[in-house]
């Protein structure tokens, strides 16, 4: 093999080294494939709704509203009819999502629609904001099983973002908060 062919072939091999990543990264992309890491857990909701023109009744926090003025974001926990232990389940794993969130914590708080603000649940759960709304999305993703609990995440602006279906994992709701609240 003369010079001249050898130097054509290593200038070929070092163009493929360079090429090659951006071919695949080209496919992968094509193909619709993306790592886990960038992915939702929850089901972005398309468009956004508006929500913020709805006026909650909270059972403590008369000026509550969807639209926050402190720039913090909402997780509303949707309660089916009759909340009972996997419901309160759903209760405590927000309050333990909201713990975990460390120094994010003051950027999330936390409501509860359709469940009756009894004296109880209001001293088991003091992050939670016991909340009647009567916003059309939030009542079309309130589930209709008993004891069943949904999820949805509402930015600052009031906007309805993601939601989660009945038995969604906490953990992932807590990795999408982490991802939204910088």
């Amino acid at each position: 093999m003369d010079a001249q062919r050898r130097k054509r072939l290593q200038l070929i091999a070092i163009m493929l080294v360079f090429l090659a990543p951006m071919v695949v990264a080209f496919g992968l992309r094509l193909s619709g494939w993306q790592p886990n890491r960038l992915r939702n857990n929850g089901t972005l909701v398309q468009p956004p709704q508006d929500i913020s023109t709805d006026t909650p009744r909270a059972a403590v926090d008369a000026a509550f509203g969807w639209k926050d003025t402190q720039y913090r974001w909402t997780l509303v926990l949707l309660a089916g009819p009759g909340c009972a232990a996997a419901c309160q389940r759903r209760l405590a794993d927000a309050e333990k999502i909201w713990s975990l969130m460390t120094q994010k914590a003051t950027r999330l708080r936390l409501a509860v629609v359709g469940v009756e603000a009894t004296p109880e649940l209001r001293q088991k759960f003091p992050r939670l904001e016991f909340v009647q709304s009567s916003a059309a999305p939030l009542l079309a993703l309130t589930p209709a099983g008993a004891d069943t609990v949904a999820a949805v995440v509402i930015d600052p602006a009031g906007l309805l973002m993601l939601r989660y279906e009945p038995g969604y994992d906490p953990a992932g709701v807590r990795q999408d908060l982490s991802r939204l609240i910088r």
